[in-house]
């Protein structure tokens, strides 16, 4: 999971706007995630189609209570709260109680264990994780944070729940509140370390960590827990955290601004003991007036004011940023490749995140039900780019036979309608787009978008890349329908194939990731050390000309040749792909950040046509041995 900043949706105010009203907030701030305390439908029907991902609490303790004690109940719950709302609502976990006392807590497990069956059964259970909500106050010996222990006498309780969500691959979501440490405890805690402001600093002699702030040296105690609890492996996603503007001790707008500054700003950062992307939800999205209790500063945590104004002002939110994510595309030209099976085991096995398939292959499909692999599904040849646009009966039948038997157990994340499409076909790109797309919304699948894998030739004037513009008419369209989809635009970028036709003017270790070259770009006063970020941020000038600067760019294509050709070598393939995988947490200096880029291709397939450097981009034998060393994120 990457980075991600969500906000909390209390309704405890007799002054709020609509759920409708809410979301429409929520997207103009860009918040990508929220959490909803009880499956409110009215929420969940205005979160249709939005793109925000929801967390959704089961309820109170009597929720919980009687999931734990009917499978029967977790079904019905499942079936009425989330297949009723899945894909259109994305659903990313949900928490079997919130801060349950200790005396409830014997009902988290057997609940968790119900409800995810029920996912299971219904195929969800790779797309969904299950999971509970704890205070603080689970974790003793908080301070330093490697001694943190889960409670004595809950041990018995987390334990379990601990090895059930390192079983699940499903994180802990714990409340993370500074402001309550600090308040209760002004001698020891100094403000500035409490509100991500510089000025304190902090040794742990138990792990050689330093923090300069406490929400990350109480996160860092519930990771000391899990550990001690036999579960190194869970995953921690902050639920909760939020600071006061009014009601009581250092509860002010500068201070609730500091703090929730500091979460939404360090979700890029993580933590000392596990530094990179942090999944954080800030408390709460407004001042709820009907909230009970003595301390008057629970009125008062939200960020915005019952009539949409921000209650204090604060950097708007990111998107959360798409995973930096490397797939590899899986061509099938080949007479001696492995069973689809056996292919899609050794994804899982070298860690790879995403795969590209060339038509709608029925075999591979049905081996990737819930394997958790992303998936580029391509609609087929030019023929199948003709099709789609002919009718949308068409298009409707396509979807029917090669999307709904499989989503969302198979996970689709695009269709591409075209895969370096040249000719009259071109002209049928974008109504085939349409009507697909208009498909999928009819077939509630709204949430898998549509796009069309483009070769680099479709871009003029691509040097330096700030002259970049497309070459022909059509693109204009179909890079302003993305636009108005929020899909991206595929395209596959060949640094080799620039090389190739220009290795007079572009360097090998330009093109392969190797140091040693710095390109400036007049235009834009960017700096470029890699002809692949070049490539890249030509196709980002382009759409910006065509008036589509929103769109991204997922590299749908990108690989290396180990033999037969101009600069074809294993030296060579190994040096260009694994500096892709290195580089796409990075981006290009025209979009930094994280990207999403697959490698063509998984094997060296013999029945390829064409130059004979085709049949030697694997980067794998048919036999599934290496045909280089290279290692991938996982």
């Amino acid at each position: 999971m990457g980075a991600v900043n969500g906000v909390c949706y209390g309704v405890l105010g007799d002054n709020l706007p609509s759920r409708g009203d809410v979301v429409q907030l929520l997207k103009s701030e860009g918040i990508g995630a929220m959490r909803i305390y009880y499956p409110d439908k009215e929420a969940l029907d205005a979160l249709r189609g939005s793109g925000i991902a929801v967390t959704i609490d089961v309820g109170d303790s009597g929720a919980v209570f009687n999931l734990a004690n009917n499978p029967a109940a977790a079904a019905d719950w499942v079936r009425d709260n989330v297949v009723a709302y899945w894909p259109g609502v994305i659903v990313r976990y949900v928490v079997i109680g919130n801060e349950l006392p200790a005396g409830h807590m014997g009902l988290v497990l057997p609940a968790m264990k119900n409800v995810h069956k029920a996912l299971m059964s219904a195929g969800l259970s790779n797309s969904i994780k299950v999971s509970t909500a704890v205070k603080m106050d689970v974790v003793s010996n908080t301070f330093p944070p490697s001694n943190g222990v889960f409670r004595p006498d809950l041990l018995q309780f987390m334990a379990p729940v601990a090895r059930f969500l390192a079983n699940t691959v499903s994180p802990l979501l714990v409340n993370v509140y500074p402001y309550l440490s600090y308040r209760d405890n002004p001698r020891d805690i100094s403000l500035s370390y409490a509100t991500f402001q510089p000025g304190a600093t902090v040794r742990d002699d138990g792990n050689g960590l330093t923090y300069t702030n406490l929400f990350s040296a109480m996160v860092d105690s519930v990771y000391a827990a899990l550990e001690k609890a036999g579960a190194p492996n869970v995953r921690i996603v902050v639920s909760e955290s939020g600071w006061p503007s009014a009601g009581g001790f250092a509860a002010s707008v500068e201070n609730a601004r500091n703090h929730n500054q500091g979460v939404i700003d360090n979700v890029m950062n993580g933590t000392p003991k596990r530094p990179g992307p942090l999944e954080s939800y800030v408390f709460a999205m407004f001042n709820e007036n009907q909230k009970t209790g003595h301390d008057e500063t629970v009125r008062h945590f939200g960020l915005f004011n019952s009539d949409k104004t921000p209650a204090y002002a604060i950097t708007h939110y990111p998107r959360p940023p798409v995973q930096s994510s490397i797939g590899v595309c899986y061509g099938m030209l080949g007479n001696d490749l492995p069973s689809r099976s056996e292919v899609v085991q050794m994804y899982i096995s070298k860690g790879i995140s995403g795969m590209r398939i060339y038509n709608p292959d029925r075999e591979a499909l049905d081996a990737l039900r819930n394997s958790g692999i992303g998936l580029i599904l391509d609609a087929g040849g030019f023929d199948a780019v003709s099709y789609l646009a002919a009718s949308p009966s068409n298009a409707a039948a396509w979807v029917r036979d090669n999307v709904r038997p499989y989503y969302p157990a198979v996970s689709i994340k695009y269709i591409a309608v075209g895969n370096e499409v040249v000719g009259g076909t071109t002209e049928s790109i974008l109504p085939a787009m349409r009507n697909v797309n208009d498909a999928l919304a009819a077939a509630g699948l709204g949430g898998i978008k549509v796009s069309t894998a483009v070769k680099s030739d479709v871009i003029a004037n691509s040097y330096p890349p700030s002259a970049g513009v497309f070459a022909y008419p059509y693109m204009k369209g179909v890079a302003q329908f993305l636009a108005s989809t929020g899909a991206p635009l595929l395209a596959n970028v060949y640094p080799y194939f620039a090389y190739t036709g220009n290795p007079r003017e572009i360097s090998l270790n330009y093109a392969t990731f190797r140091p040693g070259t710095t390109v400036r770009d007049d235009g834009s006063g960017l700096t470029y050390t890699n002809l692949f970020d070049a490539m890249v941020d030509c196709i980002y000038a382009a759409l910006e000309k065509a008036g589509a600067g929103n769109v991204r760019v997922v590299v749908s294509e990108s690989g290396w040749p180990s033999a037969e050709g101009v600069g074809a070598s294993m030296d060579n393939a190994r040096a260009y792909n694994q500096g892709l995988i290195d580089h796409v947490g990075r981006g290009t200096p025209k979009r930094p950040g994280q990207m999403e880029a697959y490698i063509f291709a998984m094997f060296n397939e013999n029945q390829k046509t064409g130059a004979s450097t085709e049949r030697h981009f694997g980067l794998f034998y048919p036999n599934k041995s290496p045909v280089y060393q290279i290692a991938f994120p996982n």
